[in-house]
């Protein structure tokens, strides 16, 4: 099996290229590039000529949360290798019980995340994915998406900050020197970063009472914006990049051994 992932988030179009059932490689195109189907799939098929793979030899599967960017997707995935691709949406018969209330309106990628998290480490669980909006996710025991969070992600809380007010400055976000900020950067470092990361803590621990009380609940986190909280997160925790990647290759399979 040859398959390529595609993740169209709010910030970039991440790709997976499986061989098998080993991830090969993977890229990210950023979102607000605004490139057309021709160019973005010029970009895979770059890709493709390093790892000396035939377009043909292919399969393409695309979850978005960007509907816009969609079609354009869809449209490149179809110039790469001439097929369809599976563009996952909430009509597909998946291995977990959606509750939202109306179920359409939670993201796709919700959903993705959270089927990889079952397959992967078993429910109940909690996901995190820290990318342009920290949104947490709740699975029952029962393979249930209860539903969860949204916040606005740390880079946006940073932005609000410079554009809501006279003298703070944009500010390149690191963990800080000090936790109690010496300078206008110090304290606005120490805010964001120690802030989300308290902020993490007590909202999983309130995940995790309601959904599981008497037993254990994984945090899953995924998302780039990862590497700016995990280092001071004194909280047990998983780490997977490729937990989209992975909730796709398993949508794939699943809808392959349906025909």
């Amino acid at each position: 099996m040859r398959l390529i992932v595609i993740d169209i988030g709010n910030t970039s179009v991440d790709l997976g290229l499986f061989s098998g059932e080993k991830l090969t490689f993977t890229a990210r195109i950023s979102t607000k590039d605004n490139k057309s189907e021709f160019e973005i799939a010029d970009s895979i098929k770059s890709l493709l000529r390093i790892q000396e793979i035939e377009p043909n030899e292919l399969d393409i599967i695309i979850s978005s949360v960007v509907p816009n960017k969609t079609q354009i997707v869809e449209k490149a995935s179809q110039i790469i290798n001439n097929k369809k691709p599976i563009v996952v949406t909430h009509k597909f018969d998946l291995s977990i019980k959606n509750k939202y209330n109306p179920a359409e309106d939670v993201g796709i990628d919700r959903i993705v995340d959270s089927l990889a998290a079952i397959r992967l480490y078993g429910s109940p669980a909690v996901i995190l994915d820290i990318g342009t909006c920290l949104v947490f996710n709740a699975v029952s025991s029962e393979n249930e998406y209860l539903g969860g969070s949204i916040i606005p992600g740390l880079n946006m809380a940073a932005d609000s900050l410079a554009n809501s007010t006279a003298l703070l400055r944009p500010v390149e976000l690191r963990i800080p020197k000090n936790i109690i900020g010496e300078n206008s950067i110090e304290s606005i470092q120490s805010g964001i970063i120690l802030g989300y990361a308290e902020l993490i803590k007590g909202v999983y621990k309130k995940f995790s009472d309601k959904i599981s009380p008497k037993n254990e609940c994984p945090l899953i986190i995924t998302g780039g914006g990862a590497e700016l909280i995990l280092p001071i997160l004194d909280l047990e925790y998983i780490y997977n990049e490729n937990l989209s990647f992975m909730g796709l290759k398993y949508i794939y399979e699943q809808e392959n051994n349906k025909k």
